[in-house]
Order: C-alpha cells, then sequence, then structure tokens
C-alpha cells in the first residue's frame, strides 16, 4: 500500500509539472507585443480607440509618436477567441488626424503611448485603467468601466473636469476654482484656470482624477 501510494504521488506530481509548463507555455503563446513610429509632420490630434486592458500616456522625447502595444488573450475559454498572433495595429492617417485601434476588440491590451506636442488627444478605453502623464494638449477621455488619473501642469489648462457617473471624480489643484456637485452614486468636478487648453473625462463606473501642479 505505501509503494502504492508512493507510486500515486509521483505520478500526480510529474502530471502536475506537466500542467505548469503547458500552461506556461501556452501563456507565452498568448502574447504579442506590436510597435508603430510615426512622424508629427502636419498632424494636430491622435484618437486612440482601446477596448480591455490598460493605456498609459507620455510625452516624446523627439517629433515622433511611438506606440507600443502587448496584446494577449482575454480570460476565460470561448470557441470563438481570437488569435493573438492575428493581433494587428490599425492606423488611419489622414494627415492631420491618427486613428490607432487594433483590428479586433477580442483581445487584452496593454498600450504605452509617447506624443510629442499636439492639439487635442482623444481617448477610448472599455474597460480598464488609463494614465496621462505631462502632456499639454486638450484632452478628452471617455473609459466605461475602470479608472483614469491625469497628472499635469495647471498654467497649461483653463478648464479641467471630471465626472463618474457611479463612482468619485476630483480635480486637485493649488491654483484655480474648483466646484463640485455629488449625487447619490455619481460626482462631477469642475475647475476654472487661466491657461489655452481644456481637459474632459467621464467614466461610466469608477474613479476620474486630474491632478494639476
Amino acid at each position: 500500500m505505501k509503494l502504492l501510494n508512493r507510486r500515486l504521488a509521483l505520478i500526480s506530481a510529474i502530471t502536475g509539472i506537466t500542467l505548469l509548463t503547458t500552461s506556461a507555455a501556452a501563456f507565452a503563446d498568448s502574447e504579442k507585443v506590436l510597435t508603430k513610429e510615426i512622424a508629427l509632420d502636419n498632424i494636430k490630434q491622435l484618437v486612440l480607440d482601446a477596448h480591455v486592458g490598460s493605456v498609459k500616456f507620455s510625452a516624446s522625447n523627439d517629433n515622433q509618436i511611438h506606440i507600443f502595444v502587448k496584446v494577449s488573450s482575454k480570460d476565460g475559454w470561448s470557441l470563438f477567441k481570437s488569435n493573438v498572433e492575428d493581433a494587428e495595429l490599425q492606423i488611419d492617417n489622414d494627415g492631420q488626424r491618427i486613428k490607432v485601434s487594433l483590428n479586433d476588440d477580442e483581445y487584452g491590451e496593454e498600450w504605452k503611448i509617447e506624443v510629442p506636442q499636439l492639439d487635442k488627444i482623444d481617448a477610448d478605453l472599455g474597460v480598464g485603467e488609463m494614465t496621462i502623464k505631462g502632456l499639454s494638449a486638450n484632452l478628452s477621455v471617455d473609459v466605461g468601466v475602470g479608472e483614469v488619473t491625469i497628472y499635469s501642469v495647471a498654467d497649461a489648462y483653463g478648464s479641467a473636469k471630471a465626472e463618474s457617473g457611479v463612482g468619485a471624480a476630483s480635480v486637485h489643484s493649488s491654483v484655480g476654482q474648483v466646484t463640485q456637485n455629488r449625487s447619490m452614486v455619481s460626482e462631477e468636478v469642475s475647475w476654472i484656470g487661466k491657461g489655452q487648453y481644456a481637459i474632459n473625462v467621464e467614466v461610466g463606473v469608477g474613479d476620474a482624477s486630474i491632478k494639476l501642479n
């Protein structure tokens, strides 16, 4: 009996190691990285249409838009789940406006985008987290479910508005004037400054935060 138990334990251990190895290999095969660099030229506006995951915007050190996105399989099983290897960047450039997205919305997405000076950035994210740091532009952000945090300088902005349908909203600044309107489940906060740009953030369910120093 002891020998049988040892053999069963050994079989169980080997099976577990095999499953872990197979899972790790499957996970490694379920990711794909896409990159793109775009010269600014006469581009004034960038539009991002993301679906599920995270988005991080930051300032570029040159006159190019740098796009990095790690694409992964969504959690869960589906007979009709899209293959990560089929993921491609979709870029629509009309000379002044660039729209960026993936060719399918069935992936997990981890975006990192560096941008030089632009007039306007429109960013939509279905579910997840978005962070914008160090940019001075007209910012329009819409997240269905998740969280948005924007960090920038107060002198660049004349107005900022953060709104959450179900959750919390905030605008923090040592200058300017803040107006807050809180209901049972929603919150809207507006700020008035002296700069030239505007920020507008809307979150359906979750938190919206704007921090202007």
